[in-house]
């Protein structure tokens, strides 16, 4: 619409200088019989470009958008976490309110409905998966086997299958997924079993108190981000660049399935590589912070690629190659 518009005015400013006896082109004045200089014309050509200026133009133009307001955003206030730091203790009255689900019901929905029991407030801590598999692992019921992505799968022996544990797979929001459900009777194995469950919890629970004291324990009282030698070796190192954020989904899947660790985060990431002079901070004429690679980390596979942002600005996105991501590997443990 736009350029539209501009060929317009040019038009409407040939008309006027036609009518008035002017050459648009050259600026030099037309002979006395050109048919541009007789009055008739000339008002013609003056009326035309009134018309063009006053009615057509004016309703090319791109009009101004109203916008909506905004809708308020109401936010709510976060409910406060209660924090679970007592040992766990299930009562012959608290399990007497438990249901067996009619239903086949996978390991960890079993525990979600295990933890409704505690009431609310008491401070104890729940069930996670780990103490339940683990307790099912040392009954043979349950064993580990590698799924995608290096992955340990908790899935059941033929002794669990004898028992009501069965091996099911599924599509679940658009991934592929390996899992163990639970019929009737196994359910019944574990409530039958349970006070094994909460032993193992209680024990997971004096493990992090030690950790904390020690000071091995990150703020949400997990143990800080850590992975052994044969995790890394699942780690998907490939020569594409990738962000720093993909390097960090990359490393939290080396974790095993409801691990007491923190997770990391991309920022923790890409701080390293600041502290390490392969980044460098700057900031932009709006002062918003950008960074760029030094020539260190250049040399050392931080590589920049020019993308399109949402509001179609142009922009260098910092990516890291297969050099880089090695580079993290090698120092992974001491980045948390």
């Amino acid at each position: 619409m736009p350029a539209e518009i501009k060929i317009l005015e040019r038009a409407e400013m040939f008309l006027r200088k036609l009518s008035s006896g002017v050459n648009p082109l050259t600026e030099e004045s037309l002979p006395e019989g050109d048919a541009c200089r007789q009055e008739r014309i000339s008002k013609c050509l003056v009326y035309v470009a009134d018309y063009l200026k006053q009615k057509v133009m004016p309703s090319m133009a791109p009009q101004e958008k109203v916008k909506a307001p905004k809708p308020v955003k109401v936010v709510k206030p976060r409910p406060v976490r209660e924090v679970a730091d007592k040992e766990l203790v299930l009562t012959p009255e608290m399990l007497s309110r438990f249901e067996f689900s009619s239903k086949p019901v996978s390991v960890s929905g079993l525990i979600r409905r295990l933890n409704t029991l505690i009431p609310q407030g008491s401070g104890m801590i729940p069930f996670v998966y780990a103490d339940v598999a683990e307790v099912l692992s040392r009954e043979g019921i349950l064993k580990k086997e590698e799924g995608e992505k290096g992955k340990d799968l908790n899935l059941p022996t033929p002794y669990g299958e004898e028992l009501g544990f069965v091996r099911v797979e599924a599509d679940i929001r658009g991934h592929h997924s390996i899992f163990t459900e639970c019929m009737v009777p196994a359910q019944k194995f574990i409530f039958d079993n349970i006070q094994k469950c909460v032993a193992q919890a209680n024990d997971r629970l004096a493990k992090r108190k030690e950790r904390a004291e020690s000071g091995e324990m990150g703020r949400s009282g997990k143990e800080k981000f850590h992975v052994t030698e044969e995790q890394i070796k699942n780690y998907p190192t490939d020569e594409a660049p990738v962000p720093v954020s993909e390097i960090a989904r990359r490393l939290n899947d080396l974790l095993p399935q409801d691990s007491n660790i923190e997770k990391i985060y991309f920022k923790t990431i890409r701080d390293w590589f600041v502290s390490q002079n392969y980044l460098e901070e700057r900031r932009n004429a709006l002062g918003k912070i950008f960074f760029v690679p030094t020539e260190t980390g250049a040399q050392n596979g931080v590589v920049t690629e020019s993308r399109v942002g949402k509001n179609g600005e142009n922009y260098d996105a910092v990516l890291y190659n297969g050099a880089a991501q090695k580079l993290v590997l090698e120092h992974v443990n001491e980045l948390a």
